[in-house]
């Protein structure tokens, strides 16, 4: 997420409608993709299960890898850098413990080529008892809500890839995919983009769902993850609530997400804990507002992206705030790539 100026949930309401004009002339009611009653009704109610909440390191090292934004390239140095991606591409990390804190799409070409890779590293490390997990971010969120403004046309044309590839393997079986042919015929290249994407990050849409698996809030040990964010009000709400109700929309099986998502203080929204690079100039009221959520929490620290630090990877709040954001996409500053490493409670930034 760019600093400043930076979109807002107001902003963002206000320019619905030209989001539906510009990119969903198939239908002025596709921009939120609500499923029909019919839909919600036939739907399973525990499809999959919940997104993880809280996990336990068990002395394992843990990594925190902050926003992509579609940069495929950015996305291999971090993972270089933090030790988990060998030369052919395969996992390396061992029982390391990745987080990457949302914000893989937008401003790049290469988000579904970052998505795929991020979960096949997942059940490698898995396999070797580390993980990969990756969180939800505001990007996510608005792009399920199909406001595409942030798409660029490489990544329209990626979609527009994907979904013809995948019509082409099932026409090959025999088979109609709804998702994949998304009304493409007759599209020039443009509009065909726009249409897939519609269909791969709509509610229910095969994205969509990936999404709906990865937590909004995550708790490991003693460190809070939020792409943007927590407060006092979103523990007492419940992370695990806040989770299992993004999963759900994304799935299509409610009309809307949280408001916890939605509002400008928001775990995805807010711009309290983004530093001097969000506009803060002192600090202390939102280091008070964090230390109420961390007590209210258990937790000693948060860990956050969505404003990309001028500085590089910086703590605030007498290091009960750790801010991941660099700007590496090139499609934000396409600054430097550094991560964060804790390990045994020991916090630095690898560089």
């Amino acid at each position: 997420t760019m600093s400043l100026p930076a979109l807002t949930p107001p902003a963002f309401t206000r320019r619905i409608a030209f989001a539906a004009t510009a990119f969903t002339a198939a239908s002025s009611t596709a921009l939120l993709h609500a499923p029909s009653a019919r839909a919600r009704a036939a739907a399973p109610l525990a499809a999959q299960a919940p997104p993880l909440t809280r996990l336990a390191l068990n002395g394992r090292r843990l990594v925190a890898i902050g926003d992509l934004h579609g940069d495929f390239l950015a996305t291999v140095k971090a993972l270089e850098l933090a030790g988990v991606l060998a030369s052919d591409g395969s996992w390396c990390g061992g029982s390391t413990v990745v987080v990457q804190v949302g914000d893989v799409l937008d401003r790049g070409d290469s988000e579904l080529a970052i998505m795929r890779k991020l979960r096949q590293l997942s059940k490698q490390a898995k396999a070797a008892g580390g993980d990969v997990i990756v969180m939800n971010g505001n990007h996510e969120i608005m792009n399920v809500m199909g406001d595409f403004r942030y798409a660029t046309p490489g990544a329209f044309e990626e979609c527009r890839r994907y979904a013809e590839k995948k019509r082409a393997k099932a026409q090959a079986k025999g088979e109609v995919s709804s998702e994949s042919d998304a009304g493409m015929d007759g599209d020039d290249e443009g509009m065909a983009g726009v249409r897939a994407r519609q269909a791969l990050f709509k509610p229910g849409g095969e994205f969509a769902r990936w999404m709906a698996k990865n937590p909004t809030v995550l708790v490991v040990d003693g460190t809070v993850f939020a792409h943007a964010g927590v407060d006092a009000s979103h523990v007492e709400y419940g992370f695990e609530r806040i989770n299992r109700e993004v999963m759900l929309w994304m799935e299509g099986k409610t009309k809307m997400p949280p408001k916890q998502v939605l509002e400008s203080d928001g775990v995805v929204w807010t711009r309290d804990y983004g530093g001097k690079d969000a506009g803060n100039q002192y600090e202390a009221k939102f280091c008070r507002r964090l230390d109420a959520a961390l007590d209210a929490a258990d937790a000693k620290r948060l860990v956050v992206g969505h404003t990309p630090q001028t500085t590089g990877v910086n703590s605030g709040c007498k290091g009960s705030l750790w801010r991941v954001d660099v700007g590496a996409s090139r499609g934000i500053y396409g600054g430097a790539v550094q991560v964060l490493e804790i390990v045994n409670g020991r916090v630095r930034v690898l560089a």
